[in-house]
């Protein structure tokens, strides 16, 4: 998605990956519904919203992976 075929990840661009973070207010709502989850009355959809936040946090953290090593200088 961010590595161009043959150019690899700009440092510019590791940079601003690594800045990347949920907004707040799905920050409170993740925890919202981890309560719910936790408490078992998760709805279907409140468990479909729930796992695509994951899917994403999955995402977010692959892509920080890749731009800490485009980062990080190797001996």
């Amino acid at each position: 998605m961010f590595d161009v075929p043959g150019h690899g990840l700009t440092k510019p661009l590791a940079e601003s990956i690594l800045a990347l973070d949920f907004p707040e207010s799905d920050v409170e709502r993740i925890n919202e519904l981890n309560v719910k989850a936790n408490a078992g009355v998760l709805s279907d959809d409140e468990a479909a919203e729930l796992e695509a936040y994951a899917n994403i946090d999955g995402l977010l953290a692959y892509w920080q992976s890749k731009a800490r090593q485009v980062l990080t200088p190797t001996t």
